[in-house]
């Protein structure tokens, strides 16, 4: 069994980047502005991503070289575990070419385990970013943690949160906050004159984010207007939804490059996510929302629930007591006091998530491993 203590400790600057599949997803957001800051910080970035992904937040860089790697989704158990497996056979073999090169792997998730092995072989320094309280099925979660455990010289968690759930025995985890990067600031369109009260959704195509209880609270309040944001294709929410009819005041949008549009005719913005079966690592969304200074709904558990504080910035409420949400969505829409207090309140908090102290951060751990604890 190789030592860590003998690993590289040279060549902090050529990083090789690892995620699963690039998406307009929150972790492949957060590894996006990762990267823009290393940039700038004249950092040498490769990135790994799979050949299953298409476009997503990290194709939009030109001075990054990009590589791809097999990888097929399943909706089975069985066969995630099998397709991941080979899929991280065949990317521990591909990435043995940096054995004679000074780089440090950084790897976003739990999931590419095949690039922590081979950088262990290679005797490489290994950074994991850890977004997800679970992998699933339980079998998968198990073995992920087993090889970041003994593979990882840094792990970074996305909240306070994360790191009590799923902190990893080893000498330095680190506690980086996400925030918004300069690029997303900039691109922000201001508008206070909304005509519409409109509430916005934004999240992935799963059962355990609230997608029906948002269809539901539509129809419940035909005098708001609602949009959900899923990422997903078309041909995919249409199957999710082929039995379920949408009210008059509802649109549903595939997966969008930019956000930005929603958020400027947002007025709120909710999280519908299961807290009994899925809990929130962190909620970018929730930032993003309070760029345009947009109150927030988000659950009572989870990473997501740090960022609101109660008749502050938003509320914790439940999926499962629609009766109290519709009642909140009234409230809000119909105090302009309240509503002015919580867009003030958003506003505030989200200058406490800094994106130059994340990137600082970052670069603290990959060239010391020396940030705080």
């Amino acid at each position: 069994m190789i030592s860590k203590k003998k690993r590289d400790s040279v060549g902090q600057q050529h990083i090789v980047c690892v995620h699963l599949i690039n998406d307009f997803g929150g972790t492949s957001l957060i590894l996006s502005e990762i990267i823009e800051g290393l940039i700038v910080k004249k950092y040498t970035i490769e990135v790994y991503t799979s050949t299953s992904s298409e476009e997503g937040f990290l194709s939009s860089f030109i001075n990054v070289a990009y590589h791809k790697f097999y990888h097929r989704a399943a909706k089975r158990s069985f066969f995630v575990v099998v397709n991941l497996f080979v899929s991280q056979f065949l990317l521990f073999f591909k990435l043995l070419k940096y054995y004679r090169k000074p780089v440090v792997f950084y790897i976003n998730t739990l999931m590419p385990f095949g690039a922590a092995l081979a950088a262990r072989v290679m005797r490489k320094r290994v950074v994991f970013h850890i977004h997800e309280i679970s992998v699933k099925p339980q079998f998968l979660n198990w073995w992920c943690k087993l090889i970041a455990h003994y593979c990882a010289n840094d792990v970074i968690y996305v909240s306070q949160f994360i790191k009590r759930k799923k902190e990893l025995n080893i000498s330095r985890n680190h506690v980086v906050r996400n925030a918004l990067s300069p690029s997303f600031i900039t691109k922000t369109i201001h508008n206070r004159h909304r005509e519409d009260f409109t509430i916005l959704m934004l999240c992935n195509l799963k059962i355990y984010k609230g997608v029906i209880e948002f269809v539901q609270i539509a129809r419940l309040l035909p005098q708001y207007r609602f949009e959900m944001v899923l990422n997903a294709h078309e041909d995919e929410i249409n199957a999710f939804f082929k039995n379920i009819r949408f009210s008059e005041n509802l649109i549903v949008h595939s997966s969008q490059p930019s956000v930005h549009r929603f958020y400027a005719r947002a007025s709120l913005v909710i999280n519908l996510s299961h807290a009994d079966k899925w809990l929130e690592s962190f909620g970018m969304t929730v930032l993003e929302a309070m760029s345009y200074g947009l109150p927030v709904i988000v659950p009572p558990r989870g990473g997501i629930s740090e960022l609101v504080v109660d008749d502050y910035n938003g509320y914790h409420l439940s999926y499962n007591d629609l009766d109290s949400i519709v009642a909140m969505i009234i409230r809000i829409a119909e105090n302009p006091e309240l509503y002015l207090r919580l867009s003030n309140g958003s506003q505030e908090v989200l200058s406490k998530y800094s994106y130059e102290e994340m990137i600082g951060k970052v670069d603290s751990i990959l060239k010391t491993g020396s940030s705080d604890q």
